[in-house]
């Protein structure tokens, strides 16, 4: 399969695309040009010598696969078109939403809570999630038991330990956790990020975050 040329071109928050993909010659170009090529050679043939009939066998039997190639090829560069649109409709879709990607992060606005999910490699019977300033100070802790293997959702309501309300701004979190035989269980932190544009990346759509960064479709695992 051959792809041509990519255009990049950005419009307001959203990247726009167009994939120019190349047009060999079709399956049925293939075998007339075969045929006449066929059709000279039995002209100008010996007839005291004429062709071997296995040799006429084989070699239309080699112009039949490269027909059906040729039309596989022809078929999966309109599935990979396909596709193409597909990711980008889901991508543009998703402008304006929150998607929880790999990072520790967490925003907290004016009022209410903010969420995170942590993954866990297996199960464990407890896990505390350390919210941590800007500064590096720790302003709360969240205990979580048990928790299951896989992602586990919590929601940090922006009070310190002491139930005040914390000002609005970036935070980060830390998560550690135990299994029943006090063994640590590995933990993978996730955060939401608002979603501000889709871009392309070489005619992949890539979502772009309210932090500036590019993500791929397959690095979100949950909405908001």
């Amino acid at each position: 399969m051959t792809i041509g040329s990519v255009d990049n071109q950005t419009t307001g928050g959203t990247s726009k695309t167009s994939n120019t993909l190349s047009n060999p010659a079709s399956a049925a170009d293939i075998q007339n040009q075969f045929l006449t090529l066929l059709v000279t050679q039995l002209q100008a043939q010996d007839p005291l010598n004429p062709m071997d009939n296995s040799q006429m066998t084989s070699q239309m039997a080699q112009i039949s696969t490269v027909g059906g190639l040729q039309q596989l090829n022809a078929t999966m560069n309109s599935v990979l078109q396909s596709q193409v649109a597909n990711q980008a409709m889901m991508a543009t879709s998703l402008v304006g939403s929150k998607v929880m990607l790999a990072g520790n992060n967490l925003s907290l606005g004016a009022s209410g809570g903010v969420q995170g999910g942590v993954v866990l490699a297996g199960a464990a019977a407890n896990m505390n999630i350390t919210v941590t300033d800007s500064n590096g100070n720790v302003v709360d802790s969240i205990p979580v038991s048990p928790a299951q293997a896989g992602l586990n959702n919590f929601t940090w309501d922006g009070t310190d330990g002491n139930g005040n309300r914390l000002p609005a701004g970036n935070y980060s979190f830390s998560a550690k956790a135990y299994d029943n035989t006090g063994a640590a269980v590995t933990t993978t932190a996730y955060g939401y990020q608002a979603v501000t544009a889709v871009t392309w990346n070489q005619g992949v759509p890539m979502v772009v975050t309210s932090d500036g960064k590019q993500h791929g479709l397959g690095d979100v695992i949950q909405l908001s």
